[in-house]
């Protein structure tokens, strides 16, 4: 792109914004506000096998792939910091 577009674009808020991306961190961060209610009414962190309902499972599988991408280092940091914050300690359960 053309320096003279960039600058002119500069004075629109949010023109360079990833559309995709942000909707992907809304959708993750759905899944964290999910996960912190299921710990809060059941006390125990989601299992992905083993597991005694669908939502359970679900938020198992999701909770494993974090701690995948974590243990890949491909985890964001943002979104990390975010799951230390509701669950410390937080790791996948069978």
């Amino acid at each position: 792109m053309p320096l003279s577009k960039k600058v002119l674009l500069e004075a629109l808020s949010g023109w360079d914004q990833n559309t995709h991306q942000l909707q992907l961190d809304q959708l993750w961060q759905s899944h964290l506000q999910e996960l912190t209610n299921f710990v809060d009414a059941h006390g125990q962190m989601p299992r992905y096998k083993n597991y005694s309902s669908e939502l359970e499972h679900r938020l198992g599988v999701w909770l494993h792939n974090q701690h995948q991408r974590r243990s890949q280092g491909s985890l964001v940091a943002w979104r990390l910091e975010a799951l230390n914050a509701v669950a410390p300690g937080w790791r996948s359960r069978r």
